[in-house]
């Protein structure tokens, strides 16, 4: 029925050619955008016209990045990256500890991004942005302090580690860490994460979940949201 009714307006006003279907935006990357194309200038009552259209889709992280099963990323195509943290919960106690997170993006050295503790964090803030080639690696890493000094080891994702995850839209956060299966949920993570256990993201976006005290799944404390990152991935 909306068909129809374009067609008959746009016939009505002449050749109907670089139209966007309604409710979409050229400037609004998440929404299809299209064309369609009458071969008459009018279409009278009981004639035939050929039509054409085309639909652009929107661009997905697919397009853009190849994530393996370790949740690394490989860029496919020129590619502008942004990184935000989302959140940081790393505490003994009631004392708040500092993290550190470190990016690099091809062929660069490693960059610290962040260092803080959870009431640093700025959530809307881009702490890395760089326009990367094809075929980069977009590697992370993170550590956090310990309470009397020194620091626990450094989580990476350039090697399989059960310490960190990196997830796209409506995958599910494994149910191992006892965080999710006993509800425990920081704020910043559960506008990420559905109440199915999977997650919420734009259709460019990476999650990475960090767990920096403990590799073994079975503690108690090992929870996965020690810091939490996103990525986007965009057109250059």
């Amino acid at each position: 029925m909306t068909t129809k009714t374009a067609i008959c307006i746009a016939a009505g006003l002449g050749a109907m050619t670089g139209y966007a279907f309604a409710g979409q935006s050229h400037g609004d990357p998440y929404t299809p955008i299209g064309t369609l194309d009458v071969d008459k200038r009018i279409v009278r009552s009981g004639t035939k016209s050929a039509l054409s259209w085309n639909i652009e889709y929107p661009k997905t992280t697919s397009d853009f990045v190849e994530k393996d099963p370790d949740g690394g990323v490989t860029t496919k195509v020129r590619t502008r990256v942004q990184i935000r943290v989302a959140g940081v919960a790393f505490q003994s106690g009631n004392t708040h500890l500092p993290v550190a997170f470190w990016v690099r993006a091809g062929r660069g050295n490693w960059k610290e991004v962040f260092y803080g503790r959870s009431y640093n964090v700025r959530p809307d803030e881009v702490v890395f942005e760089k326009v990367v080639e094809a075929g980069a690696s977009i590697d992370l890493a993170a550590r956090a302090r310990q309470k009397y000094g020194g620091w626990y080891d450094v989580r990476w994702t350039v090697e399989p580690d059960s310490a960190v995850i990196g997830l796209v839209n409506g995958e599910t956060v494994p149910d191992y860490a006892p965080a999710y299966s006993q509800g425990r949920i920081e704020d910043f993570l559960s506008s990420y994460v559905n109440a199915d256990q999977s997650v919420n993201l734009g259709p460019r976006d990476m999650i990475y979940l960090f767990e920096l005290a403990s590799r073994d799944p079975g503690d108690w404390y090992f929870d996965m949201q020690d810091l939490v990152v996103v990525i986007t991935f965009s057109e250059v």
